[in-house]
């Protein structure tokens, strides 16, 4: 028995549908932008509002993007420094914000992403709250983290660590 015009036309559509699923990944994962160039950093810390029981600390991420191709960011997950003094763990988060509304970091350019948290007075911080708090720029900050960095349909993850 032959097959028919109508079932050779089913075949057909499954190859092509188990075809694309299979190729798009693949196609996309040899176009994808070689994510060890791109790199993450602490740029810049400043202190926005400081008072005997907090402070607003701001640091800014600058992510360079020396590769061919737009890429943004979902999350940055780090942990900031004050000479030595852990201030905790935080995560600038843009992975509710559609994709037009993320920070878009073209070819060849470098853009900085801001962030903001309170810091609470402890006794555990005690004596680096007050060095922020009389000489902020006498503080060596450190960051250290990863950001996930996302082209397209590929998302790569990046660690940093670096001091200013």
């Amino acid at each position: 028995m032959l097959i028919g015009p109508r079932r050779a036309l089913l075949i057909g559509v499954i190859a092509a549908v188990a075809a694309t699923i299979i190729l798009v990944p693949i196609i996309f994962t040899l176009n994808a932008p070689d994510f060890n160039q791109i790199g993450v950093r602490l740029s810049n810390v400043t202190i926005a509002d400081s008072t005997e029981q907090s402070m607003e600390i701001k640091p800014i991420f600058t992510i360079m993007n020396p590769t061919d191709v737009t890429i943004t960011t979902s999350k940055v997950d780090y942990e900031l420094f004050a000479d030595g003094v852990s201030l905790g763990s935080h995560t600038l988060s843009y992975e509710d914000v559609p994709l037009n509304g993320r920070p878009a970091i073209f070819s060849g350019m470098s853009v900085p992403v801001p962030d903001s948290f309170t810091l609470q007075f402890d006794d555990k911080v005690a004596d680096i709250y007050n060095k922020i708090k009389d000489n902020p720029d006498s503080i060596k900050w450190r960051a250290s983290g990863t950001a996930q960095i996302e082209s397209t349909l590929t998302i790569a993850t990046r660690d940093f660590n670096n001091e200013i």
